[in-house]
């Protein structure tokens, strides 16, 4: 058994879990909150000091240092067994070991899969690193022995959602914080707050990130580690589940026997997986001249603080550096860019492509991906390997490489859902690469035709207010960004600037470009066109966001034979991207807490979709 001595932090004061729950119970928050809710219920101190005591036993970890060891070996043996290999970037684990005795420390891993957290912890004990508490969703915790285990692992487990139960946040806060402000362990949680499907990132969740910086703010620790972590799958377990969420398939409950039934991805292999440990991040040296921690020091400790509004812009800030240093330290798949390619031709209803074209065009993308900046996962040239990764949606047959599909008919919509099933299984494989060329793409798009420099960058800022959902853009750094992709793209000589226009000269390349952002384009125009028409006008016949979103679905599941409509159409996540991007404009109404919709003013919005159309044109126009 492996001999497992990690450093500590420094001022640790060691403690068992119980412990750790007894002094949550007796912190000043939660005695407070159990005050005031006394006085606001009329309910007994002794009934909610009961109540919150077992919200403990319920949440709390019972971290075994025993349990770890014996599992980190079975863990070795199914990634061995389910990987080609697992790559780590040394230099930035050392750096985290060394750090990890010298102050607390948050580990923000990317979430693609239910791999993520046992990945970290296996390679954390492999290389001899404090491991984590993992904030867990509950889902897990019903899940007969797994649970136990993972439990006995670091997870703590916590509601999906606890509205306005002021109980269950200060507990829940108080828990966290008591990690943090001893250093008993790193604290792991995803900022995405769940697993991608879509193969990109999601947009960053504060909550728990304002909750673990809060000692910082109170002075109660003098600084914190923040650790982006990046794992970089060639091809995710649940890649077929993701996609069939994607088209509107509930997902199904975590249980002990789907797990069981899973087993045989055991006998499947999934490529490589690649782990980087990114910049790690001082909190006291970016909040330098950005908070001001004197104003929580006027108000006494006994009285519960509200983060204060350059607080929350910090850590709203901190939380998209976060996600964009993932997306920095990402690795691409050749499988990925294959993706891409096989979309190109698929838009011209090329189903089949000599395999010599798809050689020589792979080649060229991956040169364009790495030219603006791409790290590529790239070995050596081996189509049939590539090609595997995709399957079965993508297989070779004789000289030619095939994107399954059969012919859809309007009349039969399963044959409709299997071939759109395909392409969006596609497309969240070509999403992987989407962080590396979004800029280059929006600009592709907006040089259909030459445009002055004001005109581009006024078109450029529309299109990116248009996409803010799909893509992760750091908030007020629009001209940065614009001037960046400008000369990245000038360098490369790909457009030219003259007579005050710019101009894209290479015209295969921006049609490639412009493939990789259309199918979110059309969605978004499709889905906006159902909305003019059939988009509930007043908040008495308001509909669920979710309800409205099926209809969505169904309306272009129908209308799929059109030319004009994409077969990444019908993606749910894109349909309702589409619908959050018109509240966030103005343009229809969302109330949150019923989570429904409605339009209020349909000429305004009509007006405003026609003003979008020419994101729509063609690319040869």
């Amino acid at each position: 058994m492996k001999d497992y001595r990690p450093p500590k932090y420094r001022y640790v004061r060691y403690r068992v879990p119980s412990t750790i729950r007894e002094e949550v119970l007796q912190s000043t928050r939660v005695r407070r909150v159990i005050s005031m809710v006394c006085k606001e219920t009329g309910r007994s101190a002794e009934d909610l000091s009961s109540e919150a005591s077992a919200i403990l036993e319920e949440m709390g970890h019972e971290f075994s240092e025993t349990i770890l060891r014996c599992i980190g070996g079975f863990i070795r043996k199914v990634f061995k067994q389910i990987t080609t290999r697992v790559t780590v970037h040394t230099a930035g684990i050392k750096k985290l070991k060394r750090l990890s005795s010298q102050k607390p420390l948050l580990l923000i891993p990317t979430h693609r899969s239910y791999l993520d957290f046992i990945l970290v912890t296996w390679l954390l004990y492999s290389f001899d690193i404090k491991t984590p508490v993992i904030a867990a969703g509950q889902d897990f915790m019903f899940m007969k022995g797994v649970g136990a285990l993972l439990r006995r692992c670091g997870a703590y487990f916590i509601r999906r959602s606890f509205g306005k139960d002021k109980l269950y946040w200060a507990l829940f806060t108080e828990y966290t914080q008591t990690h943090i402000i001893n250093g008993d362990a790193p604290v792991e949680f995803f900022i995405e707050g769940t697993r991608s499907r879509t193969g990109k990132s999601l947009q960053p969740k504060f909550g728990m990130l304002t909750i673990a910086l809060e000692p910082y703010f109170d002075a109660r620790v003098a600084d914190i580690g923040i650790c982006p972590i990046t794992l970089s799958y060639e091809k995710t377990v649940e890649e077929n589940l993701h996609v069939r969420e994607m088209m509107g398939t509930p997902k199904p409950k975590e249980s002990t026997t789907g797990l069981i039934k899973a087993r045989a991805i055991l006998d499947n292999n999934y490529g490589t997986i690649h782990v980087k440990v990114g910049q790690i991040f001082s909190v006291y040296e970016m909040a330098l001249g950005k908070v001001d921690r004197k104003i929580r020091a006027l108000v006494p400790r006994a009285v519960i603080p509200s983060v204060h509004p350059h607080e929350q812009t910090f850590v709203n800030k901190l939380a998209y550096k976060v996600i964009l240093e993932q997306q920095a330290n990402a690795v691409v798949f050749p499988c990925s860019v294959l993706s891409a390619v096989l979309l190109y031709h698929v838009a011209d209803k090329q189903w089949r492509v000599d395999t010599k074209q798809v050689e020589k065009e792979l080649r060229w993308a991956c040169s364009l991906l790495i030219d603006l900046g791409c790290q590529l996962s790239w070995d050596k040239e081996d189509l049939p390997h590539h090609t595997a990764m995709l399957a079965p949606v993508v297989f070779l047959e004789g000289q030619q490489i095939v994107v399954d599909s059969s012919p859809p008919s309007a009349e039969h919509l399963n044959s409709v859902f299997k071939q759109c099933h395909c392409l969006i299984s596609l497309g969240r494989r070509r999403n992987e690469l989407m962080h590396v060329a979004i800029h280059a793409a929006m600009l592709a798009k907006v040089l259909v035709r030459p445009k002055t420099r004001d005109r581009t960058l006024t078109e450029y800022r529309q299109l990116r207010d248009i996409l803010q959902f799909e893509f992760i853009f750091m908030p007020g750094n629009t001209e940065p960004d614009f001037e960046h992709t400008i000369q990245q793209l000038q360098d490369l000589q790909l457009i030219a600037y003259s007579g005050d226009f710019f101009k894209f000269v290479d015209r295969e390349t921006r049609g490639f470009l412009i493939s990789l952002v259309d199918p979110f384009l059309v969605t978004y125009i499709d889905s906006w066109q159902f909305c003019i028409s059939y988009m509930p006008r007043t908040t008495q016949h308001s509909q669920s966001i979710k309800s409205f979103c099926n209809r969505v679905q169904t309306y272009l599941s129908i209308l799929y034979c059109e030319p004009y409509v994409c077969g990444e159409s019908i993606n749910k996540n894109v349909i309702e991207n589409s619908i959050l991007v018109l509240a966030k404009l103005g343009l229809v109404v969302i109330d949150k807490a019923k989570r429904t919709v409605y339009c209020s003013d349909p000429h305004a919005f009509s007006d405003a979709i026609s003003q979008f159309a020419f994101y729509y044109l063609p690319v040869d126009c």
